[in-house]
C-alpha cells in the first residue's frame, strides 16, 4: 500500500513540476528553469521534451479534427461583424459615432486580411500532416 501511495505522490509531483515548467518556459531558458526549480538539467530537459511532444500531439489533432473548420467559422464571424458595422455606420447620424465605427471597420478588415494571408501556411501544414501519414480531414 505504501509503494502505491509513493508512486501516486511521485506522479503528482511530476505533473505539478511539468505545469511549473510549462509556465516558466515562456519566459526563461531551460538553464534558468533548472536554477529556479532547483532540479537537474536532465529532469528539466525530459519535462520540456514531454511538453513539446504533448503540444505536437495537440496541434496534429487540431489539424486533423477541425482546425480548418474553426478557421472558416472565424472568417465568417469577422465578415458578419463587418456587415453589422457597415449597417451601424449607415444608420447613425452622429459624425463622431461614424468616425468610431469607421475605425472599428478598419480594424475588422485588417484582421480579416491577416487571417487570409495565413491561409497558405495552413494548407502547407495540412499537406505536411498528410505526408506524415496522419489522417487529416
Amino acid at each position: 500500500m505504501t509503494e502505491f501511495v509513493g508512486a501516486k505522490n511521485h506522479r503528482q509531483e511530476i505533473r505539478e513540476r511539468r505545469n511549473e515548467v510549462s509556465s516558466l518556459i515562456k519566459f526563461y531558458t531551460e538553464t534558468e528553469i533548472v536554477k529556479i526549480l532547483g532540479k537537474s538539467r536532465s529532469t528539466i530537459g525530459r519535462d520540456v521534451a514531454y511538453l513539446k511532444k504533448s503540444a505536437q500531439g495537440w496541434i496534429d489533432s487540431l489539424a486533423k479534427d477541425g482546425f480548418i473548420f474553426e478557421y472558416k467559422i472565424i472568417l465568417e464571424k469577422i465578415k458578419e461583424r463587418g456587415a453589422r458595422l457597415e449597417k451601424l455606420y449607415h444608420e447613425t447620424p452622429d459624425v463622431w459615432q461614424k468616425i468610431s465605427i469607421a475605425a472599428a471597420q478598419d480594424r475588422n478588415d485588417k484582421l480579416y486580411i491577416e487571417l487570409l494571408a495565413e491561409t497558405p501556411a495552413i494548407h502547407a501544414y495540412r499537406k505536411a500532416v498528410k505526408i506524415a501519414h496522419v489522417p487529416a480531414t
